[in-house]
C-alpha cells in the first residue's frame, strides 16, 4: 500500500519546473514558425512581381522576419541574465515593435483571406503572435540568477594566486 503522506508535490514540481524554461522556448520558437508560415503567404501574393522566385523572397523576408523576432528574445533573454536592465528593455521594446508590424500583417493576411469577415483570421494569428510576445516576456522573468549567485561564490572561493588565470580563462577548478 502506498504512503500519501510520503508524497512531496513540492519536490515533484521543482523538478518539473526546471524543464519550463526549455518548454517556455520552444513555444515561442513554434508561435513564431506558424506566424511566418502565414506571412509566407501573404508575402508572395504581394511578390508576385517576380515570377517564379516569388516564393523564394516570400520565404525569406518571412524568416527574416522571425529570426530577428527569435533573435532578440534570445539577446533580452541573456541581457537580463546579465544584469543589463537597459538593453534587456531596449530588447524588449524592439520585440513589441516587431509584434505591431506582425500585428498589422496579421491584418492585411486576414483581409486578403476573406476579405468580408476577416475577424477569424486575424483573431488567429494575432493571438499566435501575441503568445510569442507573452512567452518572450515570461522567459526574460523566468531567467535564474542563481546560478550567477553560485558562480560568485565559486570565483570568491578560488586563491588569490589563480585569479589572474581566472580573469585570462585559462584556470580549471578541479573538484
Amino acid at each position: 500500500m502506498t504512503n500519501v503522506n510520503s508524497f512531496d508535490v513540492s519536490a515533484m514540481m521543482r523538478e518539473i519546473s526546471k524543464a519550463a524554461p526549455l518548454l517556455l522556448l520552444i513555444a515561442a520558437i513554434a508561435s513564431f514558425a506558424a506566424v511566418g508560415i502565414f506571412a509566407v503567404d501573404y508575402y508572395e501574393s504581394l511578390l508576385t512581381r517576380f515570377g517564379s522566385y516569388s516564393r523564394a523572397m516570400a520565404v525569406l523576408i518571412a524568416s527574416i522576419q522571425e529570426l530577428v523576432r527569435f533573435a532578440l528574445l534570445v539577446a533580452t533573454i541573456r541581457d537580463f541574465s546579465d544584469e543589463k536592465r537597459f538593453n534587456g528593455w531596449l530588447g524588449l521594446i524592439g520585440s513589441v515593435a516587431l509584434v505591431l508590424h506582425d500585428v498589422s500583417v496579421a491584418r492585411s493576411i486576414a483581409a486578403m483571406w476573406s476579405p468580408d469577415n476577416p475577424l477569424p483570421y486575424s483573431s488567429v494569428l494575432i493571438f499566435l503572435i501575441l503568445v510569442g510576445l507573452g512567452l518572450e516576456i515570461r522567459l526574460a522573468l523566468t531567467v535564474d540568477l542563481k546560478e550567477k549567485k553560485e558562480i560568485k561564490k565559486e570565483k570568491k572561493s578560488i586563491a588569490p594566486e589563480n585569479e589572474q588565470a581566472l580573469k585570462n580563462g585559462a584556470y580549471t577548478a578541479v573538484n
